[in-house]
């Protein structure tokens, strides 16, 4: 027998007059089960590339930058060759002003965190197949930028990066030193569509040229300008770990590749 509190409690309930769910004689339910069901198709966007930095140090985005879709590797870069072709001054210019002069940083403050700007320049620049790629520089600050022309004559900017650090070391004359090398992560999609494989450094004053092999065993001719040298290959890791440098006296020596 219940108590008197315990019999006004359930008075307040206000499913004490509904059925159990699931009896047979359940009208409501036995509605439900008795709906045809249709499904519903689901409409995917097409994937875009993220830009994202790949650097311990803060990592912020080229001003200017903008994502657009990005289709699989293999039609992407389809183009795309081991030489690269001459850009011109002109070419250079059109193309930084699609990929923004200005590199912006969230950095901590005495009363908080605030944005620095650090301007960049294109000191390499350098065309394969389709695609424009662009390493700009500026105080502390590097960034990467690749873009493409459409027929019309527009451009567009694929994706791009620049990260805030401490400034690269100069290298002896015939050494180079690497800012980075590995896989660009602001160019992979949700499955690595569209990852690239990039590395850039400084150069010593008597390193003629750069060469990278791919891991395929193409040789990669990298691009040297202003002091710094730039390559940069389709796929995910696809650039082999050491270059072969050739001096302004013809001669030749190998070494490592990496952070």
């Amino acid at each position: 027998m219940k108590s008197p509190m315990l019999a006004d409690l359930a008075a307040l309930d206000p499913a004490r007059d509904l059925r159990a769910p699931g009896r047979p004689d359940d009208e409501a339910l036995q509605a439900i089960l008795g709906t045809a069901r249709q499904a519903t198709p689901i409409r995917r966007s097409p994937r875009r590339a993220v830009l994202a930095g790949a650097a311990a140090a803060a990592v912020v985005a080229v001003a200017g930058v903008a994502t657009v879709w990005w289709p699989s590797s293999q039609t992407a870069y389809a183009s795309w060759t081991s030489v690269p072709a001459v850009v011109t001054p002109a070419e250079t210019e059109t193309s930084a002003q699609a990929c923004g002069t200005v590199a912006h940083a969230v950095v901590e403050g005495e009363d908080g965190p605030r944005v620095e700007e650090v301007p960049v320049v294109p000191t390499v620049a350098e065309r394969r197949g389709d695609y424009t790629y662009l390493l700009l520089t500026g105080d502390g600050a590097t960034g990467e930028c690749l873009v493409t022309t459409q027929a019309s004559g527009a451009t567009d900017v694929v994706t791009g990066d620049a990260v805030l650090g401490s400034e690269p070391a100069e290298p002896g004359p015939r050494e180079i030193t690497t800012v980075q090398s590995g896989t660009a992560s602001w160019s992979e999609g949700d499955t690595g569509d569209g990852a690239l494989t990039s590395a850039y450094g400084r150069v010593g004053a008597d390193v003629a040229s750069v060469a990278l092999t791919r891991t395929s065993g193409e040789r990669v001719q990298a691009t040297v300008s202003g002091g710094w040298w730039a390559v940069w290959a389709p796929g995910e890791a696809s650039l082999r770990t050491t270059a072969e440098l050739t001096f302004t006296d013809g001669a030749t020596a190998e070494v490592p590749v990496g952070r």
